[in-house]
């Protein structure tokens, strides 16, 4: 397990504005590291921006109108969504309303809420939006590849961050290599286990396959372990019931932007486990 300690790549903020990228927040262990995580990084490191991944926030499928607010209330700035979207049905009572809350932009025209928001902080507009890769997945999606190009063609922003939720390494992985120098940061949820893979591209998009997933450390991708092994073993279709004790993870990666380039000058991956 390997924790890395905050604050040991980055200056000032003269100039530059720190950000907290955070993977898939699961139920309540996720919860509880989360918020505990966050305001320690929030008092040690004065982060200005935070986008998570909150689709398994609800007892690890969906997001409520509840914990839509306890997100506000962590300072998150937008949090994202993925193919558990619309799991939580309570979600269809506020997603239009949710300022905050963005689902996949790549998803069919009928579907409720936005797929990317456009705030103004400090004079800065950031853009965050969020695709859903079509590898693996069994949902009516648009190409996540032509959305994007739309979005960036059509909308003005001085920053770009965008959230790819998807299975297949290869699609996230080309689709940075597509958009590099377009989007600022490129940041792959939804496979719940941290990649070995964060870097600057070569036209300066700083990207990552996944943050990983903040919530259970001991069940796989935050469920018990037992019904998944036994899935596999028997092909039993007992309903998933997440892990609710035991040693938690804490999945993120930091990064300082110069406010007038765009572009990120360090990062750092977190993998806190507690």
């Amino acid at each position: 397990m390997r924790s890395f300690p905050l604050g040991s790549f980055f200056f000032g903020n003269g100039g530059k504005m720190k950000l907290l990228l955070v993977g898939d927040v699961f139920g309540i262990l996720g919860r509880q590291i989360f918020a505990k995580q966050v305001k320690k990084i929030k008092q040690d490191e004065l982060v200005n921006f935070i986008v998570a991944n909150g689709e398994n926030v609800a007892h690890g499928t969906g997001i409520n109108e509840k914990y839509y607010k306890w997100f506000l209330e962590q300072n998150v700035n937008v949090i994202t969504l993925g193919n558990h979207a619309f799991h939580n049905r309570d979600v269809f009572r506020f997603i239009a309303d949710a300022k905050s809350l963005i689902r996949p932009m790549n998803f069919m025209d009928t579907a409720p809420g936005k797929g990317y928001v456009t705030m103004n902080y400090n004079g800065i507009l950031i853009t965050v939006f969020q695709v859903m890769g079509k590898v693996f997945s069994t949902m009516e999606l648009k190409c996540p590849f032509e959305t994007t190009d739309r979005l960036l063609n059509e909308q003005k922003s001085d920053i770009w961050i965008c959230d790819i939720h998807g299975e297949a390494t290869s699609e996230k992985i080309a689709f940075a290599h597509h958009f590099d120098g377009r989007i600022n940061i490129i940041f792959g949820t939804h496979t719940h286990v941290q990649t070995n893979d964060a870097r600057i591209l070569p036209k300066g998009s700083f990207y990552i396959t996944d943050l990983g997933m903040t919530g259970p450390l001991d069940g796989v991708i935050g469920v018990k372990k037992e019904i998944v092994i036994n899935r596999f073993l028997t092909n039993d279709q007992t309903k998933f019931e997440p892990v609710t004790e035991g040693k938690s993870q804490f999945c993120a990666v930091m990064l300082e932007i110069e406010e007038q380039s765009g572009k990120v000058k360090n990062f750092q991956v977190i993998h806190h486990v507690e």
